[in-house]
């Protein structure tokens, strides 16, 4: 019985996969002449509307763009060279900078440089 119940399964899973297939099926589009004769209920598939679109895109200017803006600050130009082109070189310039930085404001904060105090 189990058996006859698992049979009975693929048999309908088979059925219903070959009717599932049989909608993904597209229409023979071999020969130009069937290409007339293929109608649709949407409206996007007419041609006009495709003649339409066609003409739109070839007339949409092309190349010889204006040119961009000349970068005139530091920072407009820092992150055209280093940020978007995705460089690791601004992580090397924050390590750069943070260290001498961080050792300049402890030597001043401890106390380091007063004549009158003795180093600790």
């Amino acid at each position: 019985m189990l058996g006859l119940r698992l049979t009975q399964r693929v048999s309908l899973a088979t059925a219903a996969g070959r009717r599932a297939q049989s909608s993904m099926i597209p229409p023979k589009v071999a020969n130009i002449a069937e290409l007339g004769q293929l109608t649709s209920r949407h409206p996007q598939a007419h041609p006009e509307t495709f003649a339409k679109m066609k003409y739109f895109y070839r007339h949409i200017p092309k190349g010889n763009a204006a040119p961009s803006t000349a970068k005139s600050t530091y920072w407009s130009r820092y992150q055209a060279k280093y940020i978007e082109t995705n460089s690791l070189a601004p992580l090397a310039h924050l390590f750069l900078f943070f260290v001498p930085f961080g050792y300049t404001v402890n030597y001043f904060i401890a106390g380091h440089h007063h004549p009158h105090y003795e180093f600790h």
